[in-house]
C-alpha cells in the first residue's frame, strides 16, 4: 500500500517539475560565447632590392653603338621637328626629347632659357618666338668644383631660306648638322651614366640652342654659368669637348676628320696616346679655333677639343638627311671621345690652358682649324 502511495505522489509531482524547468529555462540568460579572434597571417617581407649593377669601363664603352645612334638621328632629323629652328616648335620638341633621354639615363637635368636677341650677331632670324633653351645633364664627381663640359648644338635652320645654301623654302633636316653630334653626345652621356660613383671630376652634358645664329646658346652659358652648382664660375671649367657635324667619317667627299686646338698640352698628350688605338690622321694646330660652340669656351680660356668630320655638298640644304650618314663612323668618333674624356675626368693632372698663340675668336659660323685631316672653312 505504501509503495502505491509513493508512486501516485511521484506521478502527481511530475507535471509541477516540468513546469518549473520550463519557467527556469525561459527566464535564464544565454551564456555569451567569446568571439574567436581572427587569425592574422603576416605576408612575407618583400625581397631586398638588388644592388645596382656595377658596370665596367669596357661595358660602358661597348654601350656606344651605331644602331642606337642611328635611331636618335632619324628622329631628330625627321619632318616632325621641322628643322629644329631656335624659337620654333620643332626646337622645343627636340629639347624635350633630349631631356627625356637624359632622364632615362638616371641623370639630373635642367633647361637654361634665354632670349635670342640678347646675343644675336648672326644671320637675321626667321622665328616668331624670341625665347629658346639649352638642356643640361650632369654627374657629380669626387671634385664638384672641376667641371668637364661635353656639348653639341641641337638647333638647325628650320625651313631656311636665309641660312640655306640652296635658298629653298623647305624643311632642312640637319641630320649631319647637328643631329649627328647630338646623338654622339647622348651616347657618351649614357656611357658615363653607367659609371656613376666612379668619377673624380664632375662632367656636364650640354645641348645648345641658337648655334646657327652666332653660337648664342654656348655664349649665354659662358656668360651665365650654372656649374659648379654651389658657386657657378666659368673659371672652374677645365675642359670643353664639342661635337658638330660628325656624320661623314671616311666619306672622302670634301674632307674627313675632326678638329681641336692645342689649347692644352695635357689634352694634346692624351690625343697622341689614343692614336695607337684610333686611326685618325691629325694635325694639331696652335689654337682652338673653329666657328662652333667650343669657341665660346676658348674665348674664356678653357681648353677645348672640336670634333668634326668634314663639310659636304648637303650642308645647310634640304638634302642633309639621315640616310646619308655613316653611323659606324659616328660610333667611332663617340667612342674615341669617350676615351679622351675619361682621361680628362680621371687623371690627376690638370689640363691647364695653353696661352701660347691665344687669339680671341670672333663669333662667326665658320668651322676653322684645329686637329684636322684636311683644312677648310665652313661657309
Amino acid at each position: 500500500m505504501q509503495k502505491k502511495l509513493i508512486f501516485v505522489a511521484t506521478l502527481l509531482s511530475l507535471p509541477l517539475a516540468i513546469m518549473f524547468f520550463v519557467r527556469q529555462t525561459q527566464h535564464s540568460q544565454p551564456v555569451p560565447i567569446a568571439p574567436t579572434a581572427p587569425v592574422v597571417i603576416n605576408p612575407p617581407p618583400p625581397p631586398l632590392p638588388e644592388p645596382p649593377k656595377e658596370f665596367t669601363y669596357e661595358e660602358a664603352l661597348a654601350s656606344i653603338n651605331a644602331e642606337s645612334i642611328k635611331k636618335m638621328v632619324y628622329y631628330l632629323a625627321s619632318e616632325e621637328l621641322e628643322g629644329r629652328m631656335s624659337g620654333k616648335k620643332g626646337n622645343v620638341v627636340a629639347a624635350d626629347y633630349l631631356k627625356k633621354e637624359y632622364d632615362s639615363y638616371g641623370l639630373p637635368t635642367m633647361y637654361h632659357r634665354f632670349t635670342i636677341d640678347q646675343l644675336n650677331s648672326g644671320p637675321k632670324r626667321e622665328v616668331g618666338d624670341d625665347f629658346t633653351q639649352n638642356v643640361y645633364a650632369w654627374i657629380i664627381g669626387e671634385d664638384q668644383n672641376q667641371i668637364v663640359v661635353v656639348g653639341a648644338h641641337m638647333d638647325h635652320i628650320g625651313y631656311g631660306p636665309s641660312m640655306s645654301r640652296s635658298r629653298q623654302i623647305a624643311v632642312h633636316p640637319g641630320a649631319d648638322d647637328n643631329a649627328s653630334g647630338t646623338a654622339a653626345l647622348l651616347a657618351v652621356a649614357k656611357a658615363f651614366s653607367m659609371l656613376k660613383g666612379k668619377l673624380k671630376r664632375t662632367i656636364v652634358f650640354q645641348s645648345y640652342s641658337a648655334e646657327e645664329m652666332g653660337l648664342i646658346g654656348s655664349r649665354f652659358y659662358c656668360n651665365n654659368p650654372v656649374f659648379p652648382l654651389q658657386s657657378p664660375n666659368i673659371n672652374s671649367h677645365i675642359f670643353m669637348l664639342n661635337y658638330d657635324m660628325v656624320g661623314t667619317l671616311g666619306s672622302g667627299e670634301w674632307s674627313t676628320g675632326f678638329y681641336s686646338g692645342n689649347s692644352s698640352l695635357e689634352i694634346s698628350k692624351y690625343i697622341r696616346e689614343l692614336d695607337q688605338k684610333y686611326s685618325f690622321a691629325k694635325d694639331i694646330t696652335s689654337q682652338g679655333s673653329g666657328g662652333s660652340d667650343h669657341a665660346s669656351f676658348y674665348n674664356k680660356r678653357v681648353p677645348v677639343a672640336f670634333l668634326h668630320t668634314g663639310l659636304h655638298s648637303r650642308y645647310h640644304t634640304p638634302a642633309d638627311k639621315a640616310d646619308t650618314l655613316n653611323y659606324e663612323g659616328i660610333e667611332k668618333v663617340a667612342k674615341y671621345s669617350f676615351e679622351l674624356l675619361w682621361k680628362v675626368v680621371q687623371n690627376q693632372s690638370y689640363p691647364a690652358f695653353n696661352h701660347e698663340g691665344f687669339k680671341e675668336m670672333e663669333y662667326t659660323h665658320d668651322h676653322g682649324s684645329g686637329i684636322e685631316f684636311h683644312s677648310y672653312h665652313k661657309h
